[in-house]
This record gives C-alpha cells, sequence and structure tokens, in this order.
C-alpha cells in the first residue's frame, strides 16, 4: 500500500484501513506493548563521529549503551521468571505427585533400614553416604556457578576486545597523517556499511519475515476444545507416572549394595563430567574461531571494496587535502589556545587561593592585635563605614543627575504637549461631529446585532439537532459495520471449521507416514497412539507379573548359591590347613632322621 494513502485514509478515518489495522494491532497486542515499553529506554541516540574525539562525549556515550545492554539483560530475565510461573492447579497436581513420590520413597526407605539395619557399621555407612550426596549438590551448584561465571567473563572479554579495538583505532585515526590512508578508511567504512544494509539486513528481515509467516500459520489453526487437553493432560500425568516409577526402579536397582558394576558407573560419571568440561571448552574455542573468522572475512571485504573504489585524483584529492589541512590547523589552533586558557585558569585560581590564605592570615593577625589593645572588630567596623560612605555618594551623585534628567524631561514634556495640542486642535472638532454619527450608527447596529442574535439562535438550535441526529447514525451506521465485520469472521471460523470436518471425513486432514502405513486423519493418528500405548502397558504387565512370579524362586536360588559358596569357601580353607599341617609333619620326620648317634667304645 501506498505510504501516503494509508496516511490519508487514517487521518480521515477510513474503515478499509482503520479495520485492518485494529484487527492487526489487537491480534499482537501483548507484542506491541512490550515494544512499546522496550522502545522508551533502548532509543538510540544518533551522535556524529567527529564528536566521539571529546572523551567525555564518548564516556558518556558508553556509559548510556552498558546502561542499555543491563536493561536488556534484566528485562529477559524478568521475562523468562514470568514464563516459568506455574498455574495453581499445576501446583496442586505436582504437589499431590511429590507427596505419592515421598510416601513411596519411605517405604523404600523403611525397606532399606530393615534391611541394612544388622550390617556392621551401619550408622558410619549411613553418615558417609549423606556426606557424600551433600558434596555432589554441592559440586553441582559449585560447576553451574562455574559455567556462569565463565559466560560472564566471556562477554566481558569479548566487551573488553571491542573497546580496545575501537580506541586503537580512534588512536590510529587522531595519529594518521596520511589523507589518503584516511580516506581509504573511511571508503571501507561506506562499504562496510552499505553492504550490512544491502545483504545482512535483507537476510535478516527475510528471516524474521518467515518465523512472522510461521508463527501467523500456528495462530491460525484452531484450538483444541477443553475435553481433548484434558484427556490428554490425564495421559501425560499417566506417563509421567510410569516413568517416574520406571525411574525408581532403575535407582533402586543402581542402589543395590550386591551390585558389583557400581564401581563402573562412578568411573563412566566422572568420565561424562569430563567429557562435558572438553565440550565447553571446544565450544568457547569454537566461538573464539568464529569471530575472528568473522573479523578477517569482514576484513577480506574492506579489501576488496578498497580495491574497486576510485580513489580522488588531481584537483579533487588537492581540494580534499587542503580542506583537511584546513580543519587540522583550525583543531590544532583551538586546542592550542584551550590548553593556554586552561592554564592560565590554573595559574588564576592558585593565585586566588593563594591571596585568600594570605588574606585569611594577615585578617587573623589583624584581629589578634586589636583584641590585645581592646578594640576588636575595629577593621570591619571601618571597612563598612567605607563601604556605606561609597555608597552614600554614589547615590548623592546619582541623584543629583536624576534631578536635573527630571527637571529637562519634564520641560521637554511640556513643550511637547503644547505642539500637539495646536497640532490636534482641527482634528478634535471633527471627532465630535464623528461622536455624534457614532451614537446613531450604534443604535442602529444594536438593533441589526439584535434580530441578528435572534436568527442565529434558531439556526444554532436547529443544526445542534441535525447534528445529533448525525452523530446517532453515524454511531448506528459504525455499530452495524462491527457487526458486519464480526459476523464476516464467524462466518468465515465455521467455514474453516466444516472444511476440517469435511477433510476429517474425506481422510485429507493429515498426511503422516506410520510404520503400519500412511495416516491421513487424527481418528487414525490417535487411535494407532492409543494401540501403541495399550501395547506398551500390556508388556510392562507381562514383565511385572513375570518379576513377581521368579522373585521367590530366585531368592532361594540366591542363597543356595551362598550357602553352596560358604561350604566351597570352608572346603578350601580345610584343605589348605591340612596342606600345611601334612608339610609341617614332613618336616618333623625328616629333622628327626638326620639325628647323629654315638658309639659305646
Amino acid at each position: 500500500m501506498d505510504p501516503q494513502h494509508f496516511k490519508n485514509g487514517l487521518l480521515h478515518g477510513d474503515p478499509n484501513i482503520i479495520y485492518p489495522a485494529l484487527v492487526w494491532m489487537l491480534q499482537r497486542r501483548p507484542e506491541l506493548t512490550t515494544r512499546a515499553y522496550l522502545a522508551r529506554f533502548l532509543v538510540s541516540v544518533e551522535i556524529p563521529e567527529h564528536m566521539f574525539g571529546d572523551e567525555q562525549i564518548l564516556e558518556v556515550y558508553q556509559q548510556y549503551k552498558d546502561l542499555q545492554e543491563e536493561f536488556k539483560e534484566v528485562h529477559r530475565s524478568s521475562e523468562r521468571s514470568k514464563s516459568q510461573l506455574i498455574s495453581p492447579g499445576e501446583i496442586k497436581k505436582a504437589i499431590v505427585q511429590m507427596e505419592e513420590d515421598k510416601e513411596q520413597l519411605e517405604r523404600k526407605v523403611e525397606a532399606l533400614h530393615a534391611k541394612l539395619s544388622g550390617s556392621n557399621n551401619f550408622d558410619g555407612m549411613l553418615r558417609e553416604a549423606s556426606a557424600l550426596r551433600v558434596e555432589q549438590d554441592e559440586q553441582l551448584k559449585l560447576q553451574d556457578r562455574m559455567r556462569e561465571q565463565r559466560g560472564h567473563a566471556y562477554q566481558a572479554e569479548q566487551r573488553l576486545e571491542q573497546l580496545k579495538r575501537a580506541l586503537s583505532d580512534k588512536r590510529a585515526e587522531a595519529s594518521m597523517s596520511d589523507i589518503g590512508a584516511l580516506l581509504r578508511k573511511l571508503e571501507g567504512e561506506v562499504a562496510a556499511l552499505s553492504r550490512k544494509a544491502n545483504e545482512e539486513l535483507p537476510r535478516a528481515i527475510a528471516a524474521k519475515q518467515q518465523r512472522h509467516d510461521e508463527l501467523q500459520q500456528v495462530l491460525s489453526m484452531p484450538v483444541g476444545s477443553d475435553s481433548d487437553m484434558r484427556a490428554m493432560m490425564g495421559h501425560r500425568q499417566q506417563l509421567q507416572r510410569s516413568v517416574g516409577a520406571l525411574e525408581e526402579r532403575k535407582r533402586a536397582l543402581a542402589s543395590n549394595p550386591d551390585d558389583k558394576l557400581a564401581m563402573f558407573r562412578q568411573q563412566a560419571n566422572l568420565v561424562a563430567k569430563k567429557r562435558e568440561q572438553v565440550q565447553a571448552r571446544l565450544e568457547a574455542v569454537s566461538r573464539d574461531r568464529a569471530v575472528v573468522d568473522n573479523e578477517l572475512a569482514s576484513k577480506a571485504t574492506e579489501v576488496a571494496a578498497l580495491t574497486d573504489k576510485p580513489v580522488l585524483r588531481g584537483d579533487d584529492f588537492r581540494k580534499y587535502a587542503n580542506e583537511v589541512r584546513g580543519r587540522t590547523a583550525q583543531y590544532k589552533r583551538m586546542k592550542q589556545e584551550l590548553g593556554e586558557l586552561r592554564g592560565e585558569w590554573g595559574l588564576l585560581s592558585r593565585t586566588l587561593a593563594v591571596l585568600t590564605e594570605q588574606e585569611k592570615g594577615v585578617s587573623k593577625k589583624l584581629s589578634d592585635a586589636e583584641r590585645k589593645r581592646g578594640v576588636s572588630g575595629f577593621a570591619q567596623t571601618e571597612e563598612q563605614l567605607q563601604k556605606v560612605s561609597q555608597q552614600k555618594a554614589e547615590v548623592d551623585t546619582v541623584k543629583g543627575k536624576t534631578l536635573e534628567e527630571i527637571s529637562q524631561v519634564v520641560e521637554e514634556i511640556n513643550t511637547q504637549i503644547k505642539e500637539n495640542k495646536n497640532r490636534l486642535a482641527p482634528q478634535i472638532k471633527n471627532l465630535r461631529s464623528l461622536r455624534t454619527r457614532f451614537g446613531e450608527v450604534e443604535v442602529e447596529y444594536l438593533d441589526k446585532k439584535g434580530a441578528y442574535d435572534n436568527t442565529k439562535a434558531g439556526f444554532d438550535s436547529e443544526i445542534s439537532k441535525l447534528q445529533a441526529e448525525l452523530d446517532e447514525a453515524d454511531k448506528d451506521a459504525q455499530h452495524e459495520e462491527s457487526s458486519c465485520h464480526y459476523y464476516e469472521t464467524l462466518a468465515s471460523m465455521e467455514r474453516i471449521k466444516l472444511q476440517r470436518v469435511a477433510d476429517e471425513k474425506a481422510g485429507r486432514s493429515l498426511a503422516r507416514t506410520g510404520p503400519d502405513g500412511s495416516i491421513t486423519t487424527y481418528k487414525a493418528l490417535y487411535e494407532r497412539k492409543i494401540r501403541e500405548q495399550e501395547g506398551q502397558q500390556r508388556g510392562l504387565r507381562d514383565q511385572q507379573k513375570s518379576l513377581k512370579e521368579n522373585h521367590e524362586p530366585n531368592k532361594v536360588q540366591m542363597q543356595l548359591f551362598r550357602d553352596l559358596n560358604k561350604l566351597l569357601r570352608c572346603k578350601v580353607d580345610m584343605q589348605k590347613a591340612a596342606r600345611t599341617e601334612a608339610a609341617y609333619m614332613a618336616a618333623a620326620e625328616e629333622q628327626d632322621s638326620n639325628v647323629l648317634s654315638l658309639g659305646d667304645d
């Protein structure tokens, strides 16, 4: 639409423009409210580039940008906290679910306590396990804080690098004496801004438009009924309870004291944590590399743009160089004058401070001398008397001058009055005749004015009645037009619903492909999901039944294996004892056979 036509229609209240604009605004009221709120604080103040040479202006502008970034972060955190709010119904359901989980955990804890109460050093193991859990929670919190601090440090480093680059660029510009290099730099900046306006911004706008179209398509989809939502919520809660039960079983199996894989699980957790740390470092390095690649690409583009741009030559270059030299000389001269003025002001300030200190010292000495001689306050009184006498002399001088001027002015006024009287005498005679004529005309004017007021009052009453009728008719027309648009909208919504129903009946509402063939209706989709869930439920029930049936036999078998293990250990110990005893007896027999016997002779 032509912008001028839109402005004219908006100014004259064209319904073809007003109603679509209102529909668009009301559909996006929360978004537009947020944008209007943020626009008050995120407005960008345009400052000319040459003013950034002033350090104070640069500092204030940087503070302004930092405050804007801080406001953005605070607003994002506020929006996240608002989006994370949970409705009271969901909180109640969560409380009920957590109470059920608490009861289950208490029963399991009691069972484990009864099972392990007879073991040795149970209290010590319990304390160590509690301490381990506390340390693990503390370690997780420290890891979260470390990631957060690393993110803040990375942002601060990026900001510092940007400020360093900006400072180096400004210093290079300030110390740059080559006009050609300065010109090339300016041309590179212009080329970068042109590329951003012609390439990057259109791509970003296209992406935003695509996202907007997707959201519009999602908003145009009909909302499900309350019964469907309740059924889906019930199914979701049932699945959550099933998942919670499976997780409890998994944790129970993992916390089994006879589990031989606990050590390997701990090692796997340590390896997973190390992998996450390495992954975080890899992401940080990847981000740094992406930043460096972007800078390299921008510099390459600037160099390419500089090679394609024409360079000033001849008279144009000399003219531009003369202008730059003139402005540079003016800037240096004004800077030198400013430095001289600042130096002089500092010198005068120092002189004033020294003289003030000296005056205070002299005044103190003088007051001490007056106090010693009994004439305290004499210097102040004398100074006041001198000031009063000086003021009196000034007033007397001004008074004498004022009297002379007044007498002279009075004489001039009297002379002018006489001259004006003589000049105005004939005009006064004419004025008297005109006053008589004015009286007659005024009487006639008042009569005609009264008739005019009466006629005007009648016309005004008729116009007010007609205007009231016109306003009433306009209100009726607007009401009818609004009702027309409302019913047209309802009719379009009903047509869409009928079309969806027809598509559902005809089998064209969906186009999905499942493992058992293509799905064309929501009914088939939900029936397939119901069958899948029923199959999973049957499998879980069979698994539960199998576990219940095999629990006691497996328990008896485990006890038999433990008894067998004890018998085998006892047998091994007896074998070792028998071998030791046999070795000892063999050694004793060998010692007896080596005894030396002496004869009688």
